[in-house]
């Protein structure tokens, strides 16, 4: 695909602004990772140009392509020279060297970042139409229409694209869905430089019909560009020379995880389909896919194990509707906080309430018109924060928003773990060791201890923890414990942490003594306390036992329960009075069988926290460990 007059068109500088080798506009970019800015923003203006109902598509592929084959290659070759002369000396000037060196180079790493199901670039590119899709997108600096006919918001964010390259330079294919030909554009994003005839340049060129000079003209139905397929529906591909990542994410593996990280509840709700294509792999991102694919990622996986729980729903006057959706999960490294997502469902914010006692990972949502108005004009041009600043009434929303997720993360505490409680001066009673700096250390050394606590009676066995966890007191003052009920209600018996029934103790074979001998069997294995964490209470309200069980590996089996009895010593030969029951794992809610104290037939998913309740046949409270 060539044309000899077509080229990247570099205006003379006149007594124009000097353009140095770092654009301000990439500068916006600065310090996040390339991959999660370059999905961001390419995939947020896809989702901004969808036409009609059918979901976006999008393929991220990555190809090995002749230089050859760059249109205007020869010309942009000779500027990049200039320009890395120019340039020495200067910040910026080692990038315009590299775009130098991958010009000559015979081959090039090239990703085609393609959108489906979307108007394409609708307009003209003349200078007479700035605010055009087509032209905001090719040459627009700070440009973003508001018409809702715009191919994306083509703002400060369509600087990732030269930000991704090492050639600087991007290329741009466009089918608009109301015409039947095919626009080809190219951007190369340089710096300030003379040409051989010592006349000055700027530094952003355009590709486009040389034999014009009073205004832009761009190629038509270009053809296939290297060995990247033919645009021919409608839809927007753009070209990244060189592509910075190219090395270091052969299998664009961190696409597809900054795709995940950013666009959960899009891929999950049908509107959004990724696809990454390598010579090496493939792979899909959509709503059947999602659930297997967030097992790559930690983070991805807590917060689509969020979006799969009943949200909590609130309504605003400013925002409109609210939801929030919450999962609470002991096995989390550390909490992930609260994310924030507008119509678009792209990730905004992140809210922070380090007051909440548990580790969890939320997701917020307002996605109703008039909030999502409201909350795009408070995002910077990276669209990663929501600015109370930078908008009339912004504060009074962002402040509704964060109460909002707070009083729903306490409902969620209560639901799960019960009130805390702060007890102050209990330091004088507890065992401690006095060291040298004045501080002191306690320990879990690993055996139950009974504490205080109000409205129901609980127990908790940590089957799978085998570490102890220092706590840093300070000498000579006073301190306040947070001491966690598992539910609410107005039982008066204190609760006690229940005896860890996972440890080396052995149980006598109610047989007698003789040994066995033989291998397990065909049918349904156990769950064993050292397979799981487990915490349970008696919810005073209705006086059902409740449990909190999480597994660390995936396992299937029989769960045999034993009531705890003074000191927390196992009351073997007592049957509980159950009378049926529940388990529940995010928004799947199945019914339990048992026998006697056996719960039968469990299938637990590793790192996931299901919710039992059982209901009793006699209004009596237990503390409940696992065999």
């Amino acid at each position: 695909m060539t044309s000899p007059n077509f080229g990247f068109y570099f205006e003379t500088a006149g007594r124009g602004a000097s353009q140095g080798a770092i654009s301000p506009a990439e500068q916006f970019f600065e310090g996040s990772l390339a991959e999660s800015s370059l999905v961001r923003e390419t995939v947020q203006n896809s989702i901004d140009a969808r036409l009609g109902s059918e979901p976006v598509k999008m393929v991220f592929e990555l190809r090995k392509m002749k230089t050859a084959d760059v249109s205007g290659i020869e010309g942009l070759r000779a500027t990049l020279k200039q320009v890395a002369e120019e340039t020495v000396g200067t910040q910026g000037h080692a990038n315009m060297t590299l775009a130098y060196k991958t010009a000559l180079k015979e081959h090039v790493e090239v990703l085609r970042i393609s959108d489906y199901g979307t108007r394409g670039l609708t307009g003209s590119e003349s200078i007479d139409h700035p605010t055009s899709a087509l032209s905001a997108l090719t040459r627009g600096a700070g440009i973003s229409a508001d018409d809702g006919s715009r191919g994306g918001s083509f703002g400060i964010g369509s600087a990732v694209g030269p930000m991704a390259s090492n050639m600087s330079t991007v290329l741009y294919t466009s089918r608009p869905h109301n015409q039947l030909s095919t626009v080809f554009a190219g951007y190369s994003c340089l710096a300030s430089h003379r040409d051989l005839d010592g006349k000055w340049h700027v530094g952003d060129g355009f590709f486009t019909d040389l034999t014009r000079d009073d205004d832009f003209s761009y190629l038509r139905d270009p053809g296939p560009v290297g060995p990247f397929t033919e645009r021919t529906t409608p839809g927007t591909d753009v070209f990244i020379l060189g592509y910075r990542k190219a090395h270091a994410d052969p299998d664009l593996r961190h696409i597809k995880v900054a795709v995940m990280r950013n666009f959960l509840l899009a891929i999950d709700r049908g509107n959004l389909i990724v696809e990454g294509i390598t010579e090496n792999d493939t792979w899909v991102l959509d709503s059947n896919t999602l659930g297997d694919s967030v097992l790559e990622d930690s983070e991805a996986n807590a917060f689509y194990r969020a979006i799969k729980e009943e949200p909590i729903i609130g309504t605003s006057d400013k925002l409109g509707s609210l939801s929030l959706y919450i999962n609470v999960d002991d096995s989390l490294d550390k909490t992930l906080h609260t994310i924030t997502v507008r119509k678009p469902l792209m990730k905004i914010d992140t809210f922070r309430h380090n007051s909440i006692p548990i580790k969890y990972a939320a997701v917020l949502e307002c996605s109703d018109d008039e909030g999502n108005k409201l909350l795009r004009s408070l995002e910077p041009p990276q669209h990663h924060r929501w600015d109370p600043e930078r908008a009339l009434h912004g504060k009074a929303a962002i402040r509704e928003l964060k109460n909002f997720v707070r009083e729903g993360l306490k409902s969620r505490v209560k639901q799960h773990f019960g009130d805390q409680v702060e007890i102050k001066g209990l330091a004088r009673y507890l065992p401690m060791e006095v060291f040298e700096d004045k501080s002191h250390t306690l320990r879990d050394s690993g055996t139950p201890v009974n504490g205080l606590g109000t409205k129901n009676e609980s127990s908790t066995v940590h089957g799978t923890d085998a570490g102890s966890q220092p706590v840093r007191v300070r000498s000579g003052g006073s301190f306040s414990v947070g001491v966690s009920t598992p539910a609410a209600g107005e039982g008066e018996i204190p609760a006690k942490k229940g005896k860890d029934a996972g440890g080396s103790s052995t149980r006598a074979n109610s047989g007698g003594d003789l040994s066995g001998t033989g291998s397990p069997g065909d049918g349904s294995g156990k769950i064993t306390a050292g397979d799981v964490r487990f915490r349970s209470w008696c919810e005073a309200a209705t006086g059902d036992l409740c449990l909190s069980i999480t597994a660390g590996e995936t396992i299937e089996g029989d769960l045999e329960l034993v009531p705890l009895g003074p000191g927390g010593s196992m009351e073997d030969g007592f049957v509980l009075p159950l009378s049926g029951g529940t388990i529940t794992t995010g928004s799947t809610q199945l019914v339990l069988s048992n026998k006697g104290n056996v719960l039968s037939n469990l299938k637990l998913e590793a790192g996931v926290t299901s919710h039992i309740r059982l209901k009793l046949s006699s209004a009596h409270r237990y503390r409940l460990g696992v065999k």
